[in-house]
């Protein structure tokens, strides 16, 4: 958990020049409370999957958990590389992709 000192990686108008790294939200993962949906954003980096996942359900109040969630960090699945501890960097693409399991058809 990042202490409250610890500044909000989602970058503000203020902080365009910081390193970034491109997050982009799939489907109905990025669905707000209020009906707007959240789609791309950039993040300041460098920060690790899971940092990045906990800040994301908390500052937009989404529900990103890991056994749901597909995590591509530029094209590869998280669990490929270190998973949680894979560290994002400048210039990386993550995508959050919902993973649904079916029933019965």
């Amino acid at each position: 958990m990042k202490d409250a000192g610890t500044p909000n990686p989602l970058l503000s108008s203020e902080e365009k020049s910081k390193p970034f790294a491109t997050v982009r939200i799939h489907g109905n993962l990025g669905k707000l409370q209020n009906g707007r949906s959240v789609g791309t954003e950039k993040v300041t980096v460098p920060i690790k999957v899971g940092e990045l996942l906990e800040e994301l359900s908390r500052s937009f109040s989404l529900e990103l958990r890991r056994d749901s969630t597909l995590v591509l960090v530029n094209g590869v699945e998280a669990n490929a590389l270190q998973d949680l501890d894979t560290v994002i960097a400048e210039g990386d693409e993550v995508a959050l992709v919902p993973m649904f399991h079916g029933g019965e058809a």
